[in-house]
């Protein structure tokens, strides 16, 4: 069934909200306060009606509702001020007041009112907005590992906070906007670790050094050749070690609620140690009971602007996420984390955020980190939260620094028109001379190969395929810094395949400008340039003109000055630069 009103549509089926033909993303109780409001359209539905329909039994707040109103207003809208779909009757209710049509599979109706005690199922919950991928890998240890995927465009990777747990999150109101938000632009990955979640609970190796190694296993597995790993909280310590390992593989560092030193180490009293160890005390009595008492401990200092549902949620996640004695073994571990000596040997770009009143990693903890790490930047957040909800003012800053960091730019203008693209070519050296040697057929199959491997790396990467010429491809990003990366995956892509004593190179180009699009095709002098910066290349060299290296200045790329370079159809010299990259 399919509600239509004004420019909106509510389809019940599929549990989505359009406006003007998109899709507009809510959360679940607005999702459920608007459907029964639209099912009553033009009568009264008083507060204490409401609240029981969508909340049910659980006591929820006037606050609570007014926000879901607010926020369903703002989806279709309207406003409080206005009030033209979604009227209040101060001391008594809500009415949906425009008129309603129904939307069947051959015709339209209006909406009659539901009336109470005619409802007929439950209100459906939220819409799903994306579907994530959950697979396994195993360790090499032989423990295994659950590793969620969502999302498409260039990877970011997210070690493992303290709990997690890769199904029951997808839901939560807790984790839920991390998921979507970080999905959004890139193709988010995030796994349990040993130990908890979906992940294998019965281990005997639950280090923090066996932590670093499940990090490696799910890269490895997924093939990763470079990316931005986000580590938050326990997860900070263990993205580090894995930059300091792997520099070649971390293009970005972000980190968020992070620290240096486990409680344990930081701690500067005998008092605080022993509080620490209080709260261990009560996870090994009262961690898996069904009362949460035991657990609102660590809610409240983890979240301690949440409101009832997400305090409910947070306090599931940590009993269905891990055994009491694995929690106390997480505690445990993570008190004795120290990676101070390793701060200073971080190669990557890395961005430090850290919420100012945060109860759970003292404020200082973020500044040490960004004082050690070379080259480092501190935001600060107004927040009390250790984890950023999502009607929290600091959760959109969060997220404006994160894509100004990661260079995710605007999405593109329409089609036909101009927008600013990078532009990259590339060309395989010598594959005419290895036909002319190996035959059609077998040539075929090698150079067959290299495409695959150009293909892989622009889907890694969130670049457009816009046509091959010969043995080249042609490729449009909306980023510099990813088609920097996507350049220096293919040549190492490539540089490591070598088939019967054939080892082929390739010349890549790249350039940044506004070129003309018509018809998923582009043209103009930034396309040009881009194709005669590929002729000029050396096999397996990336070259690249002044305006891209201005681009990615602070991204942690590493170019060389060829100086005034004479190109084909320029009547001047054009200042060149070579990336340089390692196998």
């Amino acid at each position: 069934m399919i509600y239509r009103f004004e420019d909106c549509e509510l389809d019940m089926l599929a549990f989505e909200l359009r406006r003007a033909g998109a899709p507009v993303p809510v959360e679940r109780q607005v999702f459920d306060t608007l459907a029964y409001l639209i099912e009553n359209h033009e009568r009264l539905v008083p507060k204490e009606e409401l609240l029981d329909k969508v909340w049910g039994d659980r006591f929820v707040s006037d606050a609570a509702l007014n926000s879901r109103v607010m926020a369903a207003r703002k989806a279709i809208g309207d406003s409080g001020k206005e009030q033209r779909l979604i009227k209040t009757v101060h001391g008594r209710g809500y009415r949906f007041a425009a008129p309603v049509a129904i939307k069947g599979e051959t015709s339209d109706r209006t909406a009659e009112p539901v009336m109470p005690g005619m409802q007929g199922a439950p209100t459906p919950t939220a819409p799903e907005r994306k579907e994530q991928q959950i697979r396994f890998c195993t360790a090499p240890d032989g423990v295994r590992l659950a590793y969620a995927v969502v999302g498409e465009g260039p990877p970011l990777v997210k070690a493992p906070n303290w709990l997690s747990h890769m199904e029951f999150e997808w839901r939560s109101p807790v984790w839920r906007h991390w998921l979507e938000e970080l999905s959004r632009n890139h193709m988010f990955i995030r796994y349990d670790q040993r130990g908890c979640g979906l992940s294998d609970w019965d281990v005997e190796d639950l280090s923090w050094e066996a932590w670093v190694h499940d990090l490696e296993a799910v890269v490895d597995v997924l093939g990763l050749q470079r990316f931005p790993l986000l580590g938050i909280s326990q997860g900070g310590s263990v993205a580090i070690a894995y930059a300091v390992r792997h520099p070649e593989r971390v293009s970005h560092l972000i980190l968020y609620g992070a620290y240096a030193q486990g409680w344990r180490i930081r701690s500067k009293s005998r008092e605080n140690i022993e509080e620490e160890e209080a709260v261990i005390t009560l996870m090994r009595s009262g961690w898996g009971r069904d009362n949460p008492a035991y657990r609102q401990i660590f809610a409240s200092s983890f979240i301690p602007g949440a409101n009832l549902e997400q305090m409910r949620w947070f306090n599931d996640l940590c009993r269905i996420s891990a055994s009491p004695e694995n929690a106390v073994r997480f505690r445990e571990v993570a008190g004795n984390i120290d990676v101070t000596d390793l701060l200073p040997q971080v190669q990557a770009p890395t961005l430090v955020l850290h919420a100012r009143g945060d109860l759970r990693i003292s404020f200082d903890q973020g500044r040490v980190l960004a004082a050690a790490i070379p080259g480092a930047r501190f935001v600060p957040l107004d927040c009390e939260n250790h984890i950023l909800l999502e009607n929290d003012p600091a959760w959109a800053k969060f997220l404006r620094e994160v894509r100004a960091f990661l260079g995710v730019e605007a999405e593109p203008g329409a089609a036909g028109g101009e927008d600013v693209h990078t532009i990259l070519f590339t060309d395989l050296e010598g594959s005419t001379a290895l036909v002319h040697r190996l035959g059609d057929k077998k040539a075929r199959e090698i150079l067959r190969e290299r495409e695959t491997i150009v293909r892989d790396a622009l889907r890694i990467h969130g670049g457009s395929e816009v046509k091959t010429m010969g043995d080249g491809f042609m490729a449009a990003f909306h980023s510099a810094t990813r088609a920097l990366e996507c350049a220096v995956a293919i040549q190492q892509g490539i540089s490591r395949r070598e088939d019967g004593g054939e080892r082929l190179r390739v010349r890549v180009g790249v350039n940044a400008g506004e070129p003309i699009v018509e018809e998923d095709d582009f043209f103009g002098s930034a396309v040009i340039l881009a194709a005669r910066l590929a002729s000029k290349a050396g096999g397996g060299e990336i070259l690249v003109p002044d305006v891209v290296r201005q681009l990615a200045t602070g991204k942690g790329f590493q170019f060389a000055d060829r100086g005034q370079v004479m190109l084909k159809g320029y009547p001047e010299p054009v200042r060149v630069f070579e990336l340089r990259w390692q196998e």
